[in-house]
């Protein structure tokens, strides 16, 4: 039977909606900045969920394929 590697982009996806999901709780949760709509403050945070997850997930990733890269 052969070894199961991990996926690299199911890592990526489920890194990148748990950013996403936890930077709209706080944004939904925290307090109102003066002078930006709404809207914008829902984006920015979303862009920054996206980059922060994606990257944690991607460093899951190689966490968890470290025995195949021979580390």
């Amino acid at each position: 039977m052969a070894p199961r590697h991990p996926s690299l982009v199911r890592y990526l996806v489920v890194g990148a909606v748990t950013g996403v999901v936890i930077c709209l709780l706080v944004a939904v949760l925290g307090d109102d900045v003066p002078y930006v709509n709404g809207l914008e403050e829902y984006l920015i945070f979303t862009v920054l969920g996206v980059g922060v997850g994606g990257s944690l997930g991607a460093l899951a990733y190689l966490v968890a394929d470290r025995p195949r890269l021979g580390s």
